[in-house]
């Protein structure tokens, strides 16, 4: 082979090698804040790197300490909430009554979602079907800390949608 072709694929090669190790590096940046809730009442605060709807586990690292790492198994949660801050608005009293008005500027599916332990939230919807575990929801109220959340369907009492 020329020296120059075996120069350019060793170079070419380098640099894959390189853009793979930066990839995942970003890859470990991309932190997501989560609000974990279990169905039994247990909380977890902190972030996660690997959140994927269609896995049974991913963890979470604490907020206080990076490197103590909880695996979570999706079959114990209520729902994954994907925050702006740890901290929240302890002030921020929830609406309990929403309109089909109140809901226009949603995009996407509408949803009423009722937990087991009676907690009820409204928001729309882009992904959600019966046959799955699970689906992210989008609150209706903008002024909530959470940004999405991710609802287990076992979770619930029931699920109401329309468009």
């Amino acid at each position: 082979m020329a020296r120059g072709l075996q120069d350019k694929i060793s170079d070419a090669l380098f640099l894959r090698t390189q853009s793979n190790q930066a990839v995942g590096e970003m890859m470990n940046k991309i932190q997501n804040k989560v609000v974990v809730r279990f169905r039994d009442g247990r909380l977890l605060k902190g972030y996660t790197y690997d959140f994927n709807a269609n896995r049974e586990t991913f963890h979470v690292s604490s907020v206080h300490d990076e490197q103590d790492i909880t695996e979570v198994a999706a079959s114990d949660l209520k729902a994954v909430f994907f925050v702006k801050t740890f901290e929240g608005d302890k002030d921020h009293t929830d609406s309990k009554d929403f309109s089909l008005e109140s809901l226009n500027s949603i995009t996407g599916l509408k949803v009423k979602v009722t937990f087991s332990d009676g907690e009820v939230m409204y928001g729309g919807t882009h992904g959600y079907s019966p046959q799955r575990k699970g689906f992210f929801i989008f609150p209706a109220d903008k002024t909530l800390n959470n940004d999405r959340i991710f609802v287990i369907k076992e979770s619930t009492t029931s699920i109401e949608t329309w468009r």
